[in-house]
């Protein structure tokens, strides 16, 4: 349920009539609450959250910014949480300089009643206010004048009230969760980016308006309870102000954006270590978590005092507050949130327990701490001015969480699955003309929203990626520190950035204008590379998914061209070598030395290009990789697999390249290719599900993966290091999927063998997922799903009820699968957080996907007014349930779907790509069935080596 306006200006009325003159945090208001408990039952509040809540209605102002000459300086800000009745109240003095005459103030407020304002000069007397007022599609809040106010220094108050249990994940809000004598526990949280520190009190809340904080929380005496915000506490005094509250007050912040602030009141407990800052000082690193979980805390404590010590020894510059904490939250909207100096984590995204987590699971433990804390610079300490250029928060933090893993962990060779979490994903995205620029022009809070995305996150890392590679480290960071240096507590856009890193390369590069052809236009190109003896010639063209799609090149200024750092090794010479290609050359040649017999293009895939050579080169680089594939880096083999299959994908290859590219595999122990070449046969073999080669294709697949899944079986060895850790689950993975018998023999009879077990000892956690899914897939009925859901309902930790959550998606039954789509919107049973990975577990399941497809059409109403149009996960859900169709009955039902639910919110990208990608389905059957059928049947009297 989302917020109720209509009940909060109800109690709001009630409080405010009957305390006039009284302090909002006052004792008077603790009685107040309870009347107000009476007022409407908790029917009647709800039919007036439903009623409240239609569709979004379409706006057409074009500016949703704050005027720019009213400045906050500081926030002087009381919050008091009532967790029995989920309300919250407040009072905020925000101390502001205006620096032009004008009749109005306009700041931010969303699903808050305020019941009074008052505007102050800074010698102490009232401005008197003609009226204030709501504009509910800005959400703003307008204070009219009754005369001009000159410039000068003044202090805007106002008191408020909101509710904390409008059951949306965002603004300040309560969170359960079950103690060990199953009781529940309650606790106020927040999470606030982009546009919701608005929901929580009356704000500018723009990153551009950056205020220093003084912040003081009320909550219950007792009861364990405690309070944390971003910085550290100065007092808490019991009985104030009134006898069962408690008052913490927290030191005055640095100057920081709205959406950094945090406020907790929970009965969490900690643990700390000390991390090391420069000039011999040290500060506490805490990570709290419910009480029974405490222990769960102390592997991301350990990585989180490495990774803070890099990153200040990185771009010596100390982390500026006085403690950094990080805080498990049972209900999380997203994986994590930067908030300075009090990260917050989804439990599954922070808390390790060796008997529970997995490698994979470890794996984004290390990197989601690593990406928060490179926040701690990339955002906090300077931040974009606007959520333009959000990549400069998102795509430095997703680049630097891999620079500073692998440092801390070298031996898991973190680098080389760059590729496969960041390159290779967003690829698929900028492969189409619905994707955006990385610097994209947005207004509204669901456009906003919207471009938290593979573009800022992925893109945006990826192109750091090749900025450092071809700027050479020293010359990258030391101009990295320079930046954050000079807009230390400040604003910064992308131009800075570049003028920073343009003086520091000087005139040998014009850094600015490379640059620009990468974040200023969405796409990227193919380089295509024809042979004459030694003479390598390079042409380049935009890369699109469907070849033969229509676009106007003067759409772009750069018209979809770029300036590229073409890199390239070759048999005689393992270094890579750099040279330009100009967005203005019609094409580059590279001469090499006679005796040299291969070129490989874009060493380690560093540039943010592909590659395409002419079918003789491809066979050549085959050749090599089926004789000895350590020639090529571990990189270079994944970068080669992943071109291959995406060029044929677009037709610009043939098919029986990357195939016949991936024979090689049977000899390949490094989890990277493998991954590749897993997520590129399973979606094929997707595509081929309805067709008569289906069974060719996946037998083919099957001969391809035998010998390494006979080599990586289910037994796991902790002495095994991480490459082989990670293969394993990869191998068995794309096993199963593709029928492979032996493999789907022993998950059921692994599954089995637990299923029926009533001391419930589980499989290693490196394949208890994948034991879950598949044995209740290969062999599960209705009795194995009935005990497999009742474990989940009776599971503790949030990572393992993901696994069991995936688990029961895999039933072959379409009766079972209605009913748990059905229980699954039921938050008694699944957290409204994983509400959709649960939908897209079913819809992965050839089986659950008409159903899941059927029940999103029919409850999209539903869906909405729990999520809101401006979730962004909502938007994604379309896309992620979507991506296997391949016909034009379910194109047609798409495109009758989005017509009758006009309004997509932030989901309006989204629903162009589903389109976009369901179209290509549809295309790449028609085009290519029959050449694969071809391949195939030409495969199938050969024994692969």
């Amino acid at each position: 349920m989302l917020t109720d306006r209509k009940l909060l200006y109800f109690v709001g009325a009630l409080l405010f009539c009957f305390f006039v003159s009284t302090v909002v945090l006052g004792t008077k208001y603790s009685n107040a609450t309870e009347k107000s408990r009476t007022c409407k039952s908790d029917e009647d509040k709800n039919k007036i959250i439903e009623d409240k809540l239609p569709l979004r209605k379409s706006l057409n102002f074009e500016n949703y910014r704050l005027p720019s000459d009213v400045i906050p300086v500081h926030y002087d800000l009381r919050i008091r949480t009532d967790l029995d009745a989920g309300i919250f109240f407040g009072t905020v003095n925000i101390s502001i300089k205006v620096h032009s005459p004008r009749n109005s103030l306009i700041l931010h407020q969303k699903w808050l009643n305020i019941t009074e304002t008052v505007l102050s000069h800074d010698y102490g007397s009232n401005v008197p206010i003609l009226s204030t007022e709501e504009e509910e599609d800005l959400e703003q809040w307008i204070i009219n004048l009754r005369n001009k106010i000159e410039t000068g220094n003044y202090t805007l108050t106002m008191k408020f009230i909101g509710n904390l249990s409008s059951g949306v994940l965002n603004g300040l809000y309560m969170s359960t969760y079950k103690d060990p004598d199953l009781n529940t526990r309650v606790i106020a949280t927040s999470k606030f980016e982009p546009t919701y520190a608005r929901r929580a009190f009356p704000c500018f809340d723009e990153p551009g308006f950056k205020a220093e904080f003084s912040v003081r929380l009320v909550h219950p005496t007792g009861n364990c309870y405690s309070a944390l915000s971003n910085m550290n506490v100065e007092s808490s005094v019991a009985d104030t102000p009134a006898p069962g509250l408690t008052t913490v007050t927290f030191a005055r912040s640095v100057p920081m954006s709205t959406y950094l602030a945090c406020f907790i009141i929970s009965d969490f407990v900690a643990v700390t270590a000390k991390a090391k800052g420069l000039n011999d000082r040290t500060f506490p690193v805490s990570v709290y978590t419910t009480r029974a979980q405490k222990s769960k805390g102390t592997f991301a404590l350990n990585i989180g005092v490495k990774a803070i010590e890099y990153y200040i020894n990185l771009f010596k510059i100390d982390y500026p507050l006085p403690k950094l904490d990080m805080a498990a939250i049972p209900d999380f909207v997203s994986g994590a949130m930067e908030n300075w100096g009090l990260v917050t984590y989804r439990e599954a995204r922070l808390l390790y327990d060796s008997k529970i987590t997995s490698t994979s699971n470890k794996k984004g433990i290390v990197t989601v701490v690593a990406h928060e804390f490179a926040h701690m610079w990339f955002g906090n300490l300077v931040t974009m001015a606007w959520w333009n250029d959000l990549w400069l928060n998102e795509g430095f933090a997703t680049f630097m969480q891999f620079k500073c893993a692998d440092a801390i962990l070298p031996d898991w060779g973190l680098m080389d699955e760059f590729l496969i979490d960041e390159v290779h994903p967003v690829f698929a995205t900028d492969a189409t003309l619905s994707s955006h620029p990385i610097v994209q022009t947005v207004s509204s809070p669901d456009e906003i929203t919207a471009i938290f995305d593979t573009i800022s996150y992925n893109k945006g890392s990826s192109v750091l990626r090749m900025l450092e590679n071809f700027l050479g480290p020293e010359l990258f960071y030391g101009g990295i520190t320079v930046y954050l240096n000079k807009f230390a507590y400040q604003n910064a856009e992308t131009k800075h950035l570049f003028q920073i890193l343009q003086e520091a390369v000087g005139t040998r590069l014009n850094l600015i204008a490379i640059m620009d052809t990468w974040t200023r236009q969405m796409g990227f190109p193919v380089v295509n590379v024809s042979r004459s003896g030694n003479v390598y010639t390079l042409k380049q063209k935009r890369f699109l998914a469907d070849a033969e799609a229509k676009y106007d090149p003067n759409e772009s200024n750069y018209r979809y061209r770029w300036t590229i750092p073409i890199t390239y090794t070759t048999n005689e010479n393992s270094r890579s070598t750099l040279v330009w290609f100009d967005k203005d050359q019609d094409d580059l040649v590279i001469k090499v030395e006679e005796s040299v017999k291969w070129v490989k293009f874009n060493k380690d895939q560093v540039g943010y290009y592909r590659v395409n050579y002419e079918e003789k080169e491809w066979n050549l680089l085959a050749t090599i990789l089926q004789s000895d594939h350590m020639k090529f880096s571990a990189s270079d083999r994944t970068h080669l697999l992943e071109d291959a299959f995406s060029l044929a994908g677009a037709t610009e290859l043939e098919y029986k390249v990357p195939l016949s590219l991936s024979t090689y595999l049977t000899n390949e122990s490094h989890h990277a290719p493998w991954a590749v070449a897993s997520s590129k046969l399973k979606a094929i073999n997707k595509l081929l599900a309805s067709t008569t080669i289906a069974d060719d294709f996946r037998n083919y697949v099957k001969k391809l993966v035998d010998k390494a899944y006979q080599k990586v079986t289910w037994n796991v060895n902790p002495e095994e290091n991480h490459i082989t850790l990670s293969l394993r689950s990869t191998i068995i993975d794309l096993a199963c999927a593709v029928g492979h018998r032996k493999c789907l023999q022993e998950a059921g009879t692994i599954f089995t063998h637990w299923i029926n077990d009533t001391n419930d000892i589980r499989p290693h956690p490196d394949i208890r997922s994948l034991v879950y899914y598949y044995g209740m897939s290969f062999v599960g009925g209705e009795a194995e799903w009935d005990i497999m859901f009742e474990r989940f309902i009776n599971e503790g930790d949030a990572m393992e009820k993901l696994k069991l959550m995936r688990g029961l998606a895999g039933i072959r039954s379409a009766e079972i699968l209605k009913k748990f789509i059905n229980l699954a919107f039921n938050e008694t049973y699944i957290r409204a957080q994983d509400f959709f990975s649960c939908m897209i577990n079913i819809a992965g399941n050839p089986v659950g996907t008409p159903l899941v497809w059927d029940w999103i059409r029919e409850n999209w109403g539903q869906l909405v007014k729990r999520y809101t149009l401006n979730d962004r996960y909502l938007g994604k859900l379309i896309p992620s349930i979507t991506n296997s169709f391949s016909s034009e009955l379910k194109l047609e039902e798409m495109k009758a779907f989005f017509q009758k639910y006009s309004e997509a919110g932030a989901g309006v990208g989204a629903r162009a790509q589903a389109l976009e990608t369901v179209s290509n389905n549809i295309k790449w059957l028609n085009k290519n069935t029959a050449k694969l059928e071809s391949w195939l049947a030409d495969q199938s009297s050969k024994k692969l080596s």
